[in-house]
Order: structure tokens, then sequence, then C-alpha cells
């Protein structure tokens, strides 16, 4: 089954020890990697961008503020290690229902305009995922227009 070959993809992958991080479900992880690398996609990787993923992820998953930046820790070693995140978006797909997977994009929009600015990268990128979980376009704008009424965002991309 996909779900056993991706939890064995992610056990056979370096990472930290023993701890508290291995309790996060792969589907939870996977929608955090998704957020990093959103954040990441327009070369510039803040402080600003980290604080907007952890409050995604506080709201999303109803984490503690320490749960939340462990997670976030552990999305950006994987994330790192993915050459594609096909992996994490197919995860998201088979663990969370429809209602649940527009709200994972509707946070990788709102840490797409943390900064206050869409990059056409991060743009295409939240696009070509929510065409991987084969979202109706309606929703998908209406998860971005709901993002940016949240984070105060601009909507026009910059390079």
């Amino acid at each position: 089954m996909l779900t056993k070959a991706i939890r064995e993809l992610l056990a056979k992958r370096p990472g930290p020890a023993p701890g508290p991080e291995r309790a996060f479900e792969v589907q939870t992880l996977a929608a955090a990697a998704l957020m990093v690398e959103c954040a990441r996609i327009d070369g510039a990787f803040t402080e600003r961008d980290r604080e907007a993923i952890c409050h995604a992820v506080r709201e999303a998953f109803a984490l503690d503020h320490e749960t939340a930046e462990i997670l976030v820790g552990v999305a950006e070693k994987h994330e790192d290690e993915m050459w594609d995140n096909w992996l994490f978006t197919e995860t998201i797909k088979r663990h969370y229902s429809r209602d649940e997977q527009i709200e994972i994009v509707r946070r990788l929009w709102e840490v797409a305009l943390a900064d206050e600015h869409l990059h056409p990268f991060e743009e295409r990128l939240i696009e070509r995922v929510a065409r991987e979980l084969d979202l109706p376009e309606e929703a998908v704008a209406q998860s971005r227009e709901l993002a940016t009424e949240r984070t105060g965002g601009k909507q026009e991309p910059h390079g």
C-alpha cells in the first residue's frame, strides 16, 4: 500500500534522534513539508515565513507552540531530502477529506502571503498542488481570497 511505502521511505531517511518528533502522523508531516516548500520556493526563507508555518500548523492541527516548532523542524529536514513534492501531495490526497485538502491549500496561500507578496513560484506550486489534489478551481480561488483577507497580503505576483 502507498501509505506503507511512504512510511518506509520516511523511516529510511536520516532524521532526528528518536523523540517526540516521531509521534507525528505522516499526513501531518506531509502538509507541514509542503508549507515549508512553499515558503522556500521564492529563494528567501525568513523567520517571518517560519513563524507563518508554525502558526498555520498550530491552527490546522491544534498543536501547542513547542510541538508546532518541532513539527516544522522535522518538516524542514524531510523537505530538504525530497526531490519532488509528489509524495507529500499524494499523502495529503489519501489521508485528508476534500474539505481538509482545501484547508491545507488555504494554509499554503497564507504561508505564501506571509511576506505580503506572492512570488510567481509560490503561486505555481500552490496551483500545481491543488491540481494534483483534483480540487475545484472555485474552491482554490476562494481559499486564496480567504488567505488574502486573513493575512492582509497582496495577491499581485512580484519577481
